[in-house]
């Protein structure tokens, strides 16, 4: 990205009222970022009607020193810039509901598309639940899954160690700026993620972990993720936050059982007893994934073509757009050019005939 174009971005990014679904309107509306900073105030008038707040803002001009303040940390911290509109940015995060407009991050921004499984849970683990946490995380790298978590101390941290030490790949995401070294304890291991995968964020440089950030960054862990494993979490657990993003996102949400005397544990054994697959070890998660279907799917998928001769035209064309993960409907009606109605019909004949898998929420995917 152009330094102009990256300087109206975060410009737009640090407007007061300016959240991902507006950010992402003017964009698509007027093109390009820097386009919409050199708009009049009879162009907005085109879009669906913004606060007279965020016009007043538009009209004044980016806050040039905020401005030039963000550009100077992330070009400090080695930072990149990566907007929905990248070729980089994951198709998984972009089916959620409010998916980040930009993020900034530090590694490798290509790691964000591999396969990914979230490992989360609570920052006062007990050694079981440490222990746990490492097993499944070196497991599944081993497997060739990037491990996702959000760098907290506690689970997430021994989930990072974990796959670090097994030689794989680890995501983390934040709950405060790309600069920001929070927790402080984990600013080594910082630098060792952005070796072996990356560390992003939302948030503009410079902001602070206010307790806020971190149910908003929740939904970045699980979207990024086939599905969430809860390892050890109370009922007041931000892991539980965690959970509920992924059973929004159509994601599969695994628990780890503990102890019927630990605290730690009450908000797992609530998630099972919610329907959450019990997880004792590798193999539940990658049946619950459907690992070996989604294996041969994604053979299906990369081959010469997805035929199968008892689809209709119609069907086909469904059929086409479907992936190895979990899809909603209204993005497939997208995909086909057609209408959530008539998707929906072909959508059910498929069904019947075995070739996909429908989910809570209308959410679909290759079987």
């Amino acid at each position: 990205m152009k330094l102009e174009e990256l300087k109206a971005w975060i410009g737009l990014q640090l407007v007061p009222g300016v959240g991902n679904i507006t950010l992402r309107r003017l964009v698509e509306h007027f093109g390009s970022a820097k386009a919409v900073w050199e708009a009049g105030p009879a162009d907005f008038s085109e879009i669906v009607r913004l606060p007279a707040q965020v016009l007043c803002a538009l009209a004044k001009g980016p806050d040039e020193k905020a401005l030039e303040r963000s550009i100077s940390v992330l070009e400090r911290v080695g930072a990149w810039t990566m907007t929905f509109l990248s070729k980089d940015y994951p198709s998984l995060l972009n089916e959620i509901q409010n998916p980040p407009a930009l993020l900034h991050g530090i590694g490798d921004p290509s790691s964000l598309k591999k396969r990914a499984v979230a490992v989360v849970g609570s920052r006062y683990p007990s050694s079981y639940g440490l222990d746990v946490a490492r097993m499944l995380s070196s497991e599944l790298v081993q497997h060739g899954y990037t491990v996702v978590s959000g760098l907290a101390l506690g689970i997430d941290t021994a989930s990072h160690e974990a796959a670090l030490r097994s030689g794989g790949n680890t995501i983390a995401v934040k709950g405060c700026g790309i600069d920001v070294a929070y927790p402080r304890q984990n600013t080594d291991l910082v630098r060792r993620i952005a070796d072996h995968g990356a560390v992003i964020t939302e948030l503009p440089p410079g902001s602070s972990p206010e307790a806020r950030n971190f149910p908003i960054r929740n939904r970045i862990i699980s979207g990024l993720s086939y599905g969430v494993v809860i390892v050890e979490a109370n009922m007041k657990s931000g892991s539980l936050i965690t959970a509920s993003c992924a059973l929004e996102q159509g994601r599969e949400v695994m628990a780890v059982p503990g102890s019927i005397y630990s605290y730690r544990s009450s908000g797992t054994h609530w998630l099972i007893k919610q329907g959450a697959r019990l997880v004792e070890n590798f193999t539940d998660i990658m049946e619950e994934l459907g690992a070996e279907k989604q294996e041969h799917n994604k053979d299906l998928v990369s081959g010469v073509s997805k035929e199968r001769p008892d689809l209709s035209p119609e069907e086909q064309n469904v059929f086409d757009k479907l992936e190895p993960y979990p899809q909603h409907i209204d993005n497939i009606a997208n995909l086909c050019g057609q209408s959530v109605g008539q998707v929906s019909g072909l959508l059910l004949q498929m069904e019947l005939k075995d070739l996909i898998q429908a989910f809570p929420g209308q959410i679909y995917q290759l079987k």
